[in-house]
């Protein structure tokens, strides 16, 4: 009788071993349908959306709607149609000539509808609350960016004229107008040209005794600098640059 070697005996164990184990049940696939309708199944109530006024939102149906007191702030409370959450949703208003149109800068999901909200005047501040049954929510601070001491002197309405289409200087229609009035409030340019017609409301970011500092009010990075000399105004501004793709200075006349 012949007697196989140790290693083979041990690899045919190992191989009865294996054939003899219970195989795994291959695991389903994920439902990738149930993900998707949850994907789809959001709220259209979000920071940072904008809307016009009358737009019907699909998820909510709207409660409540309020101006606020602040400038150009206004607050609505949405109820949810799926499952009748209240939302409270401070908006502001972006200026177009056709439709109102606002933004959405801040949601807060609310256990009741039934809230007031408060305004509060604090130096220069103005500060809005949102209470509950008498308890605060939540509150935001606004500037209401009144001009600085030094600033007073740039109140006026101002006028400039420049080219704005360089190959047609001798046709009244090449040139622009550059209308800015600045009081207490703030400030409102607008520029007319054969182009375009643009108007803006403005806030002063920094005022000096020689110089202030004008920015647009919905979006900051696009300013105005308008710089005294003697008895000249000159203007400087990253949105007129943009606008007709050259860096230049333009020349204001105050109106007496």
């Amino acid at each position: 009788m012949k007697f196989l070697p140790y290693s083979l005996l041990l690899i045919i164990a190992l191989s009865c071993k294996q054939n003899n184990s219970p195989q795994r049940p291959v695991e389903a696939a994920p439902n990738t349908n149930t993900a998707a309708a949850e994907i789809l199944d959001q709220k259209d109530i979000f920071i940072g959306k904008e809307f016009f006024s009358g737009d019907e939102l699909s998820s909510v149906e709207t409660v409540r709607t309020q101006k606020t007191g602040v400038d150009s702030i206004s607050f609505s409370i949405y109820k949810e149609r799926k499952n009748n959450n209240s939302i409270f949703s401070l908006e502001r208003f972006l200026k177009n000539d056709d439709v109102e149109k606002y933004r959405i800068i801040d949601t807060i999901n609310l256990e009741s509808a039934d809230v007031e909200v408060n305004i509060e005047n604090v130096g220069s501040n103005e500060i809005l609350y949102l209470k509950s049954n008498k308890k605060l929510i939540k509150k935001w601070t606004f500037n209401k960016h009144k001009f600085a001491e030094e600033g007073h002197q740039f109140m006026g309405s101002y006028t400039g004229h420049f080219l704005r289409m360089k190959e047609e200087s001798g046709d009244a229609r090449g040139w622009g107008t550059i209308r800015l009035k600045i009081n207490k409030a703030g400030a409102n340019f607008q520029l007319d040209s054969y182009v375009e017609n643009i108007n803006k409301d403005l806030i002063p970011v920094k005022t000096l005794p020689s110089e202030i500092v004008l920015a647009d009010k919905e979006d900051r990075s696009l300013t105005f600098i308008i710089t005294k000399t003697g008895n000249k105004y000159i203007l400087k501004s990253k949105f007129i640059d943009q606008l007709v793709g050259t860096k230049e200075t333009y020349e204001l006349k105050r109106d007496l």
